[in-house]
């Protein structure tokens, strides 16, 4: 079959409304392994994983983070639900903020021997949860799901990924309802174990107040750099309201701020977020605050971030009248 033909054929038969069709699905309704084979084979097919397959332009077109999601859906569908997620995939089906970490799919199963284990782009966890340091959940794309409890996923992540990222996912976690004692007693009953020393550091950079990742990243960043450090999650109080920024030095009334999209638009319509936020920062400046703005591309670069934050020190010690 021609390739014309093949991929008229595909969009003809596809299953309506969905985006992941599996080989019995597809076979179905006309496309059988064989062809499926020759639709990967002339790129007009994405095999996710075996026998899990999306349309090629639909997969290019997929963030990231969605493609992610999109693997997660298909090892669920494969394995029927029949696992445990932990790790950095309880991390995603939790909707905890995962930033610069791999695609691989964790699961945690107790069984000594398992033919998950020789999957590509699977890693099997073998131990033994208690009652309390799992659930199941109602995802809204898979439904009901199981994986670790929140503590448990922080601390698996804590242990087992780079700091910034796990602090990150603590960070959002925290923000969600986790508990801090339950952290540390999580960490405190691995004596000896691989990545508690790495997981009691990340404990410690934890920060219930930030929103966001790059609000996480932010914090991480100053706190390298050899610059006096602000205060966080700081309240401040302009024209008789009471507002919060991201940080803040108050002897020099300077507001450190991440501008991420994200931070203003989840629960508001973009013309009333944008609006309040330009009151904020109005009265906060009549107040006598002014504001060093960071985004996201600017913490790829510590050295320039730095000298921007040393220039906005100079120049709000200036306005203060301050030697």
């Amino acid at each position: 079959m021609k390739t014309s033909e093949l991929a008229v054929k595909i969009d003809r038969e596809w299953p309506p409304g969905r985006t992941i069709g599996t080989t019995a699905e597809l076979t179905c309704v006309g496309l059988g392994p064989r062809l499926l084979q020759a639709g990967v084979k002339a790129g007009l097919l994405y095999r996710i994983r075996h026998g899990a397959y999306m349309k090629m332009t639909e997969w290019q077109q997929k963030l990231p983070s969605e493609k992610d999601g999109l693997r997660l859906a298909a090892h669920f569908t494969a394995t029927h639900g029949n696992v445990v997620y932990s790790h950095l995939s309880a991390a995603r089906l939790l909707g905890l903020s995962v930033w610069n970490a791999g695609p691989c799919i964790h699961v945690t199963t107790r069984s000594s021997r398992s033919a998950k284990s020789a999957t590509p782009g699977v890693s099997v966890h073998r131990r033994t949860l208690q009652r309390m340091q799992h659930q199941r959940i109602r995802h809204h794309r898979l439904g009901t799901v199981r994986v670790t409890s929140l503590e448990q996923t922080i601390v698996d992540c804590a242990r087992t990924e780079s700091f910034v990222t796990a602090v990150i996912i603590g960070d959002c976690g925290l923000h969600r309802g986790a508990s801090m004692e339950t952290l540390h007693h999580l960490v405190d009953s691995l004596p000896g174990r691989r990545g508690v020393r790495a997981a009691r550091k990340v404990l410690a950079a934890l920060n219930i107040g930030s929103e966001s990742a790059g609000e996480t990243r932010l914090r991480l960043a100053v706190a390298e750099m050899d610059v006096p450090q602000p205060e966080y999650q700081v309240c401040l109080q302009a024209a008789g309201n009471n507002y919060r920024v991201d940080g803040a030095w108050d002897d020099i009334k300077l507001a450190l701020e991440f501008d991420g999209r994200t931070k203003y638009f989840n629960y508001q319509r973009t013309d009333e977020a944008i609006y309040e936020e330009r009151l904020r920062e109005r009265e906060l400046m009549e107040a006598g605050w002014s504001f060093l703005r960071i985004q996201w591309s600017d913490l790829a670069n510590q050295d320039l971030l730095k000298r921007r934050i040393m220039a906005a020190r100079d120049a709000a010690r200036r306005r203060s009248g301050l030697p």
